[in-house]
């Protein structure tokens, strides 16, 4: 677990979700509520057509002949999904998850080692969060651990709460990272976890769960 101050250029990382050698990069995975960003399709060939489903809901919003996008992200979280199309057949299918959120953004990185998968998670407090902690689905027959204390709720799921009393003010950056061993050798998963704490509200606080944006799958 690593607590830090943010810097602005904290909130513009690109990440990349590979699939087949391309790969999908939006200017910001974590944007404010409204803003526009642009997403690039890195990798495609020449002649390549995409197709762009923002919200996630399996029809195209747009369809360009150029590897990239803009979008006006509406405040929630999208799995935003662009499918490559080659000389007439489908050629790649790239998915990153982008939320919009006032109170902050969470992002993950995803690291292959020898046996198992190292993910990080770095989360940009926007307004007083506390008691943060990150709340993490468990994929059918992996085991996922943490150095950060943790425990296994009754959903199955590893809740990490790195420290009860700490507590996030706007610019500070919250890193908690924790590793997934698969089942077996080229075991594929899919990615699901939720930043959780407590913002006060007028008369009381107010328990958030914000998704956590980056890759969705490998």
């Amino acid at each position: 677990m690593r607590l830090v101050t943010a810097t602005a250029c904290s909130m513009m990382f690109g990440f990349l979700s590979l699939a087949g050698g391309l790969g999908l990069i939006p200017s910001s995975a974590i944007p404010l509520p409204g803003a526009e960003i642009t997403l690039q399709v890195v990798g495609a060939p020449a002649g390549a057509q995409f197709k762009w489903d923002f919200d996630g809901d399996g029809r195209p919003d747009a369809t360009t002949s150029q590897p990239g996008a803009s979008w006006t992200v509406p405040a929630g979280p999208w799995e935003v999904v662009v499918e490559v199309v080659h000389g007439g057949q489908p050629l790649a299918r790239l998915s990153t998850m982008v939320v919009a959120d006032a109170r902050g953004g969470a992002i993950r990185e995803v690291r292959w080692t020898q046996s198992a998968v190292e993910v990080t998670v770095t989360f940009f407090a926007r307004t007083r969060i506390m008691g943060p902690g990150l709340t993490v689905d468990v994929p059918p027959g992996w085991v996922v651990t943490s150095r950060d204390p943790s425990t296994v709720n009754e959903q199955g799921q590893l809740e990490i709460l790195p420290s009860s009393a700490m507590e996030l003010y706007p610019g500070q950056e919250l890193t908690v990272s924790y590793v997934m061993y698969p089942p077996s050798s080229g075991a594929r998963a899919r990615l699901m976890g939720w930043v959780t704490g407590y913002v006060a509200m007028e008369g009381g606080v107010e328990r958030v769960a914000i998704p956590v944006a980056g890759p969705v799958s490998f």
